[in-house]
């Protein structure tokens, strides 16, 4: 298993450790080990409703969900101190192309601070003292409209914009490794569009989904993908990010939660954009485990197109928070859990439990 990418690994004094959701991981991604789960009603469910949503966005042409979440953190008991100031700051929807109607609904203190929803990491943030039984929470809805995109390279140009096409340290930085990685996916192509379609396929084809060593502990994510053919969702996006941006794609980053009427939880994807029709998606995790288990409609329509149980927080990474956080970051890139601190010292996410709830979910006819 350690040698077919199924797990994240380090050599620790000598030791071979496993990441700790390495069994998942191996269920989730094996197809084989799949197939011999008992109880997997759930996770049939939640797949069913996502092909059949695929299938009638492909056909019909747009899809519209209602959703009510409640989200936020509570420190877990051995590590609250009690009547210490504790700041809180806990991911809501933010502005998107695919996100409408954002409502702030009910909180479970007053907050400080409400970010705009312009900002790039949209936080809610708390400042209380701490009396040892607290839940910090928000509970908010948004709409998500999603239009289905044909994609025709015939009436794509090569005169393209150059936004989003330059680097961003630490992790969308153009190595000679990637640089020469790029240059091979696409060739002599000069079609943007077919460039993107390579760079997605070679992502789906070749990189293993895996969960993945936190974020800070990783040099630079797109290199840990492309040197051990294997990532997250997230480590995937920032691979088809980078790579776009070498070739000269413009190509951002989108994360936050996946909530379907059945589960809820983190996920992360990307833009990328191709006159004459703006900013597309691309979510290479999704598309990837449809190539694996030869779903065509799915890995075709996660290269364009994006289903409609998206809660974007993010639309950047490696961007901080308003107000900002004083101490390093369990995350310092992402935020789909939140994060919170003492006046002396950073609250790090195994001292706190994850609250994440679908009050509410209903399709917009």
């Amino acid at each position: 298993m350690k040698n077919e990418r199924f797990a994240d690994w380090a050599y620790i004094n000598g030791q071979v450790y496993f990441h700790k959701k390495f069994l998942d991981n191996i269920i989730q991604v094996n197809t084989e080990l799949d197939n011999r789960i008992i109880d997997n009603v759930k996770t049939n469910k939640a797949g069913d409703v996502l092909d059949k949503t695929i299938d009638e966005i492909t056909h019909n042409g747009d899809k519209k969900y209602y959703f009510r979440l409640k989200t936020g953190i509570k420190i877990k008991k051995e590590h609250a101190k009690i009547g210490e100031i504790i700041k809180v700051h806990i991911p809501i929807p933010r502005a998107a192309q695919q996100i409408k109607n954002i409502k702030i609904l009910k909180t479970s203190h007053e907050p400080k601070i409400i970010a705009p929803e312009s900002h790039l990491q949209r936080t809610i943030y708390f400042e209380e003292r701490l009396t040892g039984d607290d839940e910090f929470t928000v509970e908010y809805s948004y709409e998500n409209h999603v239009k289905y995109r044909e994609l025709d390279r015939t009436i794509v140009s090569t005169d393209q914009p150059h936004f989003c096409t330059g680097e961003w340290p630490p992790h969308i930085v153009f190595s000679p490794f990637l640089v020469s990685l790029a240059e091979e996916i696409v060739g002599d192509e000069i079609n943007p569009l077919i460039k993107a379609r390579n760079i997605y396929n070679y992502i789906t084809q070749n990189i293993q989904y895996s969960y993945v060593r936190q974020y800070a502990a990783i040099i630079n994510a797109p290199e840990y993908a492309a040197y051990n053919l294997k990532g997250d969702c997230g480590i995937q996006a920032m691979l088809f990010i980078t790579l776009c941006r070498i070739v000269g794609i413009p190509a951002r980053w989108q994360s936050g939660l996946y909530s379907n009427p059945h589960s809820i939880g983190c996920h992360d994807w990307a833009e990328f954009y191709i006159e004459p029709y703006g900013w597309l998606f691309a979510d290479p995790s999704f598309g990837g485990g449809g190539y694996r288990r030869k779903d065509g409609q799915r890995w075709n329509f996660y290269f364009g197109n994006l289903d409609p149980f998206r809660m974007v927080a993010n639309s950047e990474f490696h961007y901080d928070f308003y107000p900002a956080k004083k101490y390093l970051r369990s995350d310092p890139y992402d935020n789909q859990i939140g994060e919170a601190e003492y006046l002396d010292r950073p609250i790090f996410d195994d001292e706190f439990d994850t609250i994440m709830e679908i009050v509410d979910t209903k399709e917009i006819k």
